[in-house]
């Protein structure tokens, strides 16, 4: 950056070309701040991600484990291996049906984008009045 004595003048086109550079360079620095933030943070997220899978994977190997042993127990208890584990079987279908009539339920009460479809309902009633 240049300095000037009181008395000189500097030209308007002159002045756009600095304050134009200068925008150029305020918008590169912020481009650049960007990128380097949107990179620290897909690595963090993909970071977690990966203990996340790992955490998964490793609980559902344990609840297999887990819900075989129950089988094992109540196959002991019934006097049958297989029906020890059939129980168990069919305790997890009724459980998971159940859960999933309650999902499908749910979704069909949910109701997407309540705001905006209020808004658009508004719109076409103000255009409808001519308002």
């Amino acid at each position: 950056m240049t300095t000037r004595h009181v008395g000189e003048s500097v030209s308007l086109l002159e002045l756009a070309t600095r304050l134009i550079a200068d925008l150029r360079r305020l918008i590169d620095q912020r481009l650049e701040l960007l990128r380097a933030e949107l990179t620290q943070e897909a690595t963090r997220v993909a970071k977690n991600l990966g203990v996340l899978i790992a955490g998964a994977v490793g609980a559902g190997i344990g609840l297999a484990f887990q819900l075989l042993a129950l089988g094992l127990w109540i196959g002991h208890l019934v006097g049958s291996t297989p029906g020890g584990l059939a129980i168990v079987g069919g305790g997890l279908a009724v459980a998971g049906a159940g859960l999933g009539l309650l999902a499908v339920k749910n979704l069909e009460r949910q109701r997407l984008a309540r705001e905006t479809g209020r808004e658009l309902r508004r719109d076409a009633e103000w255009i409808r009045d001519g308002v």
